[in-house]
């Protein structure tokens, strides 16, 4: 049966229609055109609306085109079944551009010699930041954290920070707030971008940053991370590991997820 009408995703019969009809001609300029303005929230919708065998065939008519945030949208089983079936290459293109936490998504499952032959494509930073996420158990903190983040230490000055910001190239895609650490990585405090922004560049971060700074241990379970982060309003929070030190970072965004998912199980 074909999906019913949902204005809400701008996912309709017709459209799935249509892209099942162009990957069985295999016209993947048509499939393009069908999609070409569709988010990656709409992309995925689709996906999980196509059959097995057409999932593959669409996500390889994308192409280059592709927005990798579809793998991070996706059901967990269809998202599973995808990276059963799609070459190692295209998944370590598609980590790659993906958040740590999402990467580890698209991996988790696969068997180990997969799961190695895709790590082994990666770049070392990515290949750390990805292995750091999958050392924790499933459903902790530690799986659904960033392993980007910002971190700084308390001497630098404001100056110094942003200049940084500006030079360097493994910066979180977005991010809300900079930590300052200590030399062991341990946090000392954190510093809202808006807040940064305003400083005059010769003031020293540790003036400027906060001591009230919630620490989550890389080993909470997801759904108490959630509840904290719901009770208390917050936008984001640093996880440590068991020695304190500073391993990642959790934002709402990656909280919404945990609460959508446990709404579906339930």
């Amino acid at each position: 049966l074909l999906p019913r009408h949902a204005p809400e995703t701008g996912i309709d019969s017709e459209l799935v229609r249509n892209v099942s009809d162009a990957l069985g001609a295999l016209d993947d300029e048509r499939v393009r055109k069908y999609v070409s303005e569709l988010r990656a929230p709409d992309l995925a919708d689709l996906i999980e609306h196509l059959n097995p065998k057409e999932r593959v065939s669409f996500v390889q008519a994308l192409g280059a085109e592709i927005d990798y945030e579809i793998f991070s949208e996706l059901d967990e089983a269809v998202r599973d079944q995808l990276s059963e079936e799609l070459p190692n290459e295209y998944l370590a293109r598609a980590v790659t551009e993906l958040d740590s936490d999402d990467a580890a998504y698209v991996i988790e499952n696969l068997e180990l010699d997969d799961r190695q032959e895709v790590l082994d494509q990666l770049n070392s930073t990515d290949r750390s930041a990805l292995l750091r996420n999958l050392e924790y158990p499933e459903a902790t903190a530690g799986r659904i954290m960033q392993s980007d983040f910002v971190a700084v230490a308390p001497f630098w000055n404001v100056g110094q920070v942003i200049d940084y910001m500006r030079d360097a190239e493994d910066l979180p895609d977005q991010f809300l707030a900079i930590y300052v650490v200590d030399p062991t990585y341990r946090v000392l405090g954190s510093v809202e971008l808006s807040k940064l922004l305003r400083s005059r560049r010769i003031v020293n971060v540790e003036r400027i940053m906060s001591e009230e700074i919630h620490v989550l241990k890389a080993t909470a379970d997801q759904e108490e991370v959630a509840r904290q982060f719901e009770r208390y309003n917050w936008m984001s929070a640093p996880v440590v590991d068991h020695n304190e030190r500073l391993v990642g970072v959790i934002t709402v965004d990656d909280v919404v997820e945990v609460i959508k998912d446990e709404a579906e199980e339930d």
